[in-house]
């Protein structure tokens, strides 16, 4: 009879630990895209790259790439840009190839914002058509909320860590 017991537990743990990936890769950055605080002048903080960089920290590449898609899906539909898509998959596919690299979560955010830049601005602007002007504030309202996000989920990765 204990050996069943601790088959069970040992198969209740591992559900609940692929409840909790699917949850944080994929509901939560779809989830988080449809919150946005709009501050000065329609400028809007996004959510959803906290959770592609929390998966991508936590899950490693396929992790990120996930989260990035789920975390995008919302937007692509609703604004018509499928290139958000792929521009989020690859920031989370990068951020976790320099977390592998560095252990340091806010470098190696920045450092996948700064490689996935060239997408968001080439796409934006020459495929979606949008304006210098719109692209320019995203560029630095995405950068401050990527900065934010890193440095929240820094400070609490290790309790993250032990949750999961």
């Amino acid at each position: 009879m204990t050996n069943f017991s601790l088959t069970a537990e040992n198969g209740v743990k591992s559900y609940r630990k692929a409840i909790s990936a699917f949850s944080l890769i994929v509901l939560l950055p779809f989830l988080l895209s449809l919150i946005n605080i709009t501050f000065a002048e329609s400028w809007k903080i996004h959510f959803f790259p906290a959770a592609i960089i929390l998966a991508a920290i936590v899950f490693g590449a396929t992790g990120g790439i996930i989260a990035g898609i789920s975390g995008s899906l919302y937007s692509a539909l609703f604004l018509g840009n499928p290139y958000i898509l792929v521009g989020n998959a690859l920031f989370g596919l990068l951020i976790a190839v320099f977390y592998k690299k560095s252990n340091k979560t806010v470098p190696s955010v920045l450092l996948a914002y700064l490689c996935e830049l060239p997408w968001l601005i080439l796409t934006d602007y020459y495929l979606v058509h949008l304006p210098s002007v719109f692209i320019a504030k995203l560029v630095v309202v995405l950068l401050l909320a990527n900065i934010l996000w890193a440095v929240l989920i820094n400070i609490s990765i290790k309790q993250i860590r032990k949750l999961l």
